[in-house]
């Protein structure tokens, strides 16, 4: 399809937002040059090669949330600094889910700031905060209402933290000092039918439960290459069919990101006072590592012994687009040499890996056998074992070269093969720290 550019929409301090010609659903971002700190204009910079950067790792970003089942406001990239994107009503938030506690919240939290060479402290379960985004220490609605305004930005007092998202009426509070400080309230309240149209409850509800999904899938992404996602900031929008989608750009300026050894790679070190060129080799380093983002095609195999050899519980593994679930009958005792084939041909269908379970009662004679033939981890589960349980010695005392593991929960063996891949699988990853972090509820 041919994008020309229409009239220009909006221009931010990085971007620009343009119309399209003949197509009013869409536009074109458009990525500036500009690098700024501080929300002041003496600190802002500029490399040639920052809005190329800064598309790259939009882009690559928004192609695995995408993947990932998350609706994104992205069609395709453009060129080397523009994408299309579908037209939204911005909402006026920005929402930071923190996995360390660094920067701001440190201001507001002093008691966990760490003694010179240790490392943040790290939240178990993902922090998810919510801050009010103003222009000029005001918010005008998409009513065209001035809903709020008197906020100083010489304070500190732009784009103020809600210490109290879920409720009807938001209390504004000082997004760099301690709540138990009387400076820290702002004394300003908003109503919060006023900024959000619809069910504000339920659409605040979404935006968190969206925002843990998009860290999730892009810490995941990082620790497979190597690399700390520190903390984030995403924005929202709702497209003119009302549904809500992450939107605006999710680039190196975006979030705090450290190697094995915690350098900083992201804006953070712009902020810090690096020479430019090197922030400009970072920016460039990302958008190489953004390029490498994937969600692998990988198999969790169920393989019983029989028919009358029950398969567990797959509600773990149900709706995942790239991981499948192959089932297997074939006895390791009766059928050796086409058990062998059959894993020759699993592994030869599955390049990017897979986990094999061994659903076997009485003697397992499959587990053994299979494992000592491929490096894909294979879990031994004795399915006979709560009536005789003498059944599971077939799947503890093995020969050497024969690194099976067991489990005698069926249910718990789907959860460990989820576990292993989503060591290199960030829709995997997802869905177990989703779950894990529940528990902290």
């Amino acid at each position: 399809m041919n994008y020309q550019k229409g009239a220009k929409l909006i221009e931010g301090k990085t971007k620009i937002v343009w119309k399209i010609k003949n197509n009013p659903g869409q536009v074109i971002i458009e990525n500036k040059n500009d690098i700024t700190a501080f929300d002041d204009p003496s600190f802002t910079k500029q490399f040639k090669t920052k809005a190329e950067y800064a598309t790259t790792v939009t882009c690559r970003v928004f192609e695995l949330l995408k993947k990932a089942g998350i609706p994104v406001a992205f069609e395709q990239q453009l060129s080397g600094n523009q994408f299309v994107a579908p037209s939204c009503q911005m909402i006026p938030l920005e929402i930071v889910p923190r996995r360390f506690a660094v920067g701001s919240f440190l201001k507001r939290h002093p008691e966990l700031i760490k003694g010179e060479g240790e490392t943040p402290e790290r939240f178990h379960k993902l922090v998810v905060e919510f801050f009010l985004k103003t222009t000029k220490g005001g918010l005008v609605n998409h009513k065209g209402e001035k809903i709020l305004s008197g906020l100083d930005a010489k304070k500190g007092e732009e784009d103020p933290f809600i210490v109290n998202p879920f409720e009807k009426e938001w209390k504004l509070f000082h997004s760099k000092k301690p709540g138990r400080d009387e400076a820290a309230d702002l004394g300003k309240k908003l109503t919060v039918s006023k900024v959000l149209s619809g069910d504000s409850t339920q659409m605040m509800k979404e935006m968190e439960v969206l925002t843990r999904k998009v860290f999730l899938t892009l810490e995941g992404a990082w620790n497979t290459l190597g690399y700390r996602l520190i903390d984030m900031k995403i924005e929202f929008g709702v497209d003119k069919k009302g549904k809500l989608m992450v939107a605006d750009v999710i680039d190196n300026d975006s979030w705090r990101l450290r190697d094995a050894a915690w350098q900083e790679l992201s804006k953070e070190a712009f902020r810090q006072g690096e020479k430019l060129d090197e922030v400009e080799k970072k920016y460039g380093f990302v958008a190489s590592l953004a390029q490498n983002f994937l969600i692998p095609q990988q198999a969790i195999v169920l393989w019983r012994g029989s028919e009358s050899d029950e398969f567990p519980d797959l509600s773990a593994v149900r709706n995942f687009a790239n991981i499948s679930v192959e089932e297997i009958t074939l006895s390791g005792h009766k059928s050796t040499q086409r058990c062998l084939q059959r894993l020759e041909d699993v592994m030869t269908k599955f390049p990017e890996g897979g986990v094999i379970l061994a659903l076997v009662g009485m003697s397992n004679g499959l587990g053994p056998v299979v494992s000592a033939r491929t490096s894909w981890p294979v879990i031994g589960v004795p399915m006979t074992a709560d009536k005789f349980p003498e059944d599971v010695w077939s799947s503890l005392r093995v020969p050497s070269q024969v690194p099976m593991a067991t489990m005698l929960s069926g249910k718990n063996a789907v959860l460990l093969a989820l576990n292993i891949l989503a060591q290199k699988n960030p829709m995997a990853y997802v869905a177990r720290q989703l779950a894990i972090e529940e528990l902290d509820c």
